[in-house]
């Protein structure tokens, strides 16, 4: 089995977005939403039902799914846990470890998933990351780290002058394509380019973190007004309907992952 690349994908300041999607995964079948949405088009393939389902619900999925059905996806039956590096240097850090706990809230009640802050860390994020790490209960995946660092440090992990924060999943899938897992990642914000007037504001960390977070679960961007997930934001402060309809999609309705991805067989476990 191998570890495939991770994607990113950015959030800026009004229109326009750049996301390098790599290439489409696969994951478990036989969501019970995709089989309701299965009856709508007896013709049409699992992957054009699922795509349609999406479209209908105003949600989108951050890859392509596969030709039998399948998405991007954590598993829901396992606690997701994070760590948070706030920067030396940044503003009020306090109220950027409660947005980030704030954020995480509201996505565990949508999604059905559960996300446990494993504290502070001082572990910045990079490139090179290990999507691995040795615990003293062995080999595990790596924890989500959720880094907000001054304006100097965010423009080295991207290229791009209008990006406010960026998501970087990191998806591992069977060399056979039949189980495609989200396992961990990255979520990195700009301090220097979010608003200190806190939730209320579409530009404050809270609603930037939602919008990360949403990536980082499996959801991908969409055009349509009221949603989160706009390439933007969408200048709104919460999950709109269809977020809430990708979220339900992705998490605890979609049931277990049956075969979890296995730590060794990961690129990134030492030979």
């Amino acid at each position: 089995m191998r570890a495939a690349l991770p994607a990113l994908i950015t959030l800026t300041f009004g229109a326009g977005v750049g996301a390098a999607v790599r290439d489409t995964h696969h994951a478990t079948p036989g969501h019970p939403s995709a089989q309701r949405a299965a009856h709508t088009s007896h013709s049409s393939s699992p992957q054009d039902t699922l795509e349609q389902y999406a479209r209908e619900h105003a949600f989108a999925f951050l890859d392509q799914p596969s030709k039998s059905g399948a998405v991007d996806r954590w598993d829901p039956c396992v606690t997701i846990h994070y760590n948070v590096h706030i920067a030396a240097g940044v503003p009020r850090s306090t109220d950027a470890v409660e947005a980030i706990e704030a954020a995480f809230n509201q996505v565990a009640v949508a999604s059905g998933m559960h996300f446990d802050d494993d504290g502070p860390t001082t572990e910045a994020p990079s490139d090179s990351r290990k999507d691995v790490r040795h615990t003293r209960s062995g080999w595990t995946w790596a924890p989500v780290l959720v880094a907000v660092v001054p304006h100097s440090a965010f423009v080295r992990d991207i290229d791009s002058d209008d990006a406010v924060a960026f998501a970087d999943p990191d998806i591992y899938t069977s060399d056979d394509d039949t189980l495609s897992e989200i396992v961990s990642g990255q979520i990195v914000v700009d301090a220097d380019r979010i608003s200190d007037q806190g939730p209320s504001d579409p530009n404050g960390l809270e609603p930037t973190l939602l919008h990360e977070i949403g990536h980082l679960v499996g959801l991908g961007h969409v055009k349509v007004s009221g949603e989160i997930m706009q390439p933007d934001g969408g200048g709104i402060v919460g999950l709109g309907p269809g977020d809430l309809a990708g979220l339900q999609y992705l998490g605890a309705a979609a049931g277990c992952i049956v075969d979890p991805a296995v730590p060794r067989d990961s690129e990134d476990f030492p030979q």
